[in-house]
């Protein structure tokens, strides 16, 4: 019979430090959206560390959901439709960043 595992459990969320990183990359990707590598490292990052606390992706888009919504450059839009390709883009390049992590 194994012993059980007495190693704390790992947090299920992000640190609070990759959520402000990833925060600022999404408001320095609205004021300029022809250049997503700051974005993209910051997602590759996030993916990173979601993989190794065993966050799942879909928790993952969540946390990025309402980190996107918190933005005051996201609720000033007023083309929703942009609003939405470019939270679209967002997603794809995170779910992009996690598999690829």
């Amino acid at each position: 019979m194994m012993a059980p595992d007495s190693s704390p459990p790992q947090s299920r969320a992000l640190d609070d430090e990759s959520v402000a990183a990833v925060r600022l990359a999404l408001q320095r990707y609205l004021r300029d959206t022809r250049d997503p590598r700051a974005l993209q490292a910051s997602l590759l990052v996030v993916a990173s560390e979601a993989r190794a606390r065993r966050i799942l992706p879909e928790q993952l888009l969540v946390t990025l959901k309402d980190i996107w919504s918190s933005l005051p450059e996201v609720r000033a839009m007023t083309d929703s439709g942009e609003q939405v390709r470019l939270l679209q883009r967002v997603v794809t390049m995170c779910i992009r960043e996690y598999y690829n992590a």
